[in-house]
């Protein structure tokens, strides 16, 4: 069964890192791009790769046990400037039984912001460090307008052009404790007090020649809300040698609760020449979800740093994340069966990151050169298996798992990114810059230290 598809929708204006958030079935939700990244212009410029290290202020969120290392006051800030190309459905066609999207194509949603996304204090006495930070874990703004026309899908329906506006943003308030337990062991907490806010919303317009009027939204999908919650971080670092060491950690990650509407925002009548009549009107709700799901997965991770010279640094990382936990009571906004919906999911994945650093110690003023590599898996909101499983009552393919199948086809996928960054180190100050590069974000990071 052969079905053509002119999909002008924004089926992944919301994402990444990255990626999907779970939720309900709009295609605003395909992915989102979290920043599960360590923060800091170092770590970036060492393809993310720093817990077997750690032994700057950003240890305070990418591994408390390292703030052990530090042995005066600092602070530290960097700002970010993020660019996003993120891909949407926007035509082609797909089969069913089975189901294949591979003659769907994409168009990119194109955004980007500048924030401060971290700030810390550290202070440490004795064997003990104290740290507060903000970290911002997502921040994300976008705008997007479909142009194609509406066109019948035998089956599915009609596809309609849509306006996308999509707003989501979570900050990290954190308080971590390192203890050194001994030469070769240091332990590390902290807590966290999560920020939530969203606000995206999809509205479908008419189309000509079949309405008499493309410029107003037959009906909206909206998600908003604001939320707070907790979270834990814990990390240890093991020191083996003068040149080896390595960290693990674990970081649980908040849930959070909004609320999502389904809402007819025009009356339309069909008129004897075939066509339709759009008329606005106030919102009727037709679906109000409460207390929808919203939960920031969970992160382990483990890492080793090698020192073979006083000049070169290489550290790996592996983080394990569990992105199912976002498609967890995944919720419809359309009426679909709970057990289509259900088909919506993330798997977990594993980051890779490679990186490496060398230093011209010999200079009054050190000069620090580095590069790395990381993987970013799959994160983005898939259908998995075939929607031909589902039928409706005469036999055929449900509308429903069709549509869910085809508006998630195309979300980002797995990204592989390379990274380059510099540091110039002074006697109490020192200023890191890094970029970070894939196919679907460029990241460009300045940090700084002050030591007091």
């Amino acid at each position: 069964m052969k079905r053509q598809l002119s999909l002008s929708i924004g089926a992944a204006l919301l994402g990444v890192s990255a990626t999907a958030f779970a939720v309900t079935d709009t295609e605003t939700n395909a992915s989102v791009p979290f920043n599960l990244a360590n923060p800091g212009a170092r770590s970036m410029g060492l393809g993310g790769a720093f817990i077997g290290s750690a032994d700057d202020a950003t240890a305070a969120y990418t591994n408390p046990a390292g703030l052990t290392q530090l042995v005066t006051p600092e602070v530290s800030a960097e700002a970010r400037h993020t660019e996003y190309s993120l891909p949407y459905v926007n035509g082609g066609s797909a089969s069913v039984n089975p189901f294949n999207g591979n003659g769907l194509h994409s168009s990119n949603a194109d955004s980007s912001i500048n924030n401060l996304s971290f700030l810390s204090v550290v202070y440490p006495i004795d064997r003990w460090s104290f740290a507060g930070y903000r970290n911002e874990l997502v921040n994300f703004n976008t705008d997007f307008r479909s142009v194609l026309s509406g066109e019948n899908v035998p089956t599915v329906g009609t596809a309609f052009p849509v306006a996308a506006h999509a707003n989501l943003k979570i900050v990290d308030y954190g308080f971590a404790a390192a203890w050194k337990a001994s030469d070769n062991v240091s332990l590390g907490a902290g807590i966290s007090y999560y920020d939530f806010n969203i606000d995206t919303a999809i509205s479908r317009f008419g189309y000509t020649p079949d309405f008499t009027a493309n410029n107003i939204a037959l009906n909206q999908q909206r998600q908003f809300g604001s939320d707070n919650d907790f979270g834990i971080n814990l990390g240890a670092r093991f020191v083996f040698n003068s040149s080896l060491s390595a960290g693990l950690t674990y970081r649980r990650g908040p849930r959070f609760e909004y609320e999502a509407t389904t809402a007819a925002t025009a009356t339309v009548v069909a008129n004897s020449d075939g066509t339709f009549t759009p008329t606005a009107t106030s919102p009727q709700i037709a679906t109000d979800l409460k207390n929808v799901r919203f939960k920031v997965p969970d992160e382990f991770g483990v890492g080793f740093s090698w020192h073979p010279t006083d000049q070169l640094v290489v550290n790996f990382d592996a983080d394990y994340i569990q992105y199912s936990q976002l498609t967890h009571g995944i919720q419809s906004l359309f009426g679909n069966d709970p057990a289509v919906v259900s088909r919506l999911s993330i798997p977990n994945g594993t980051e890779l990151h490679l990186g490496g650093e060398y230093t011209f110690t010999q200079m009054s003023h050190p000069l620090s050169l580095r590069a790395g590599v990381w993987h970013d898996p799959r994160h983005s909101i898939q259908f998995v298996g075939d929607p031909g499983d589902f039928k409706d009552a005469s036999g055929n393919p449900q509308i429903g798992a069709v549509a869910l199948a085809t508006l998630f086809a195309k979300g980002q996928g797995s990204q592989n990114h390379v990274a380059a960054g510099i540091g110039w180190a002074f006697t109490k100050f020192q200023i890191d810059a890094a970029a970070d590069f894939s196919d679907v974000t460029d990241t460009y990071s300045v940090s700084a230290v002050y030591h007091f």
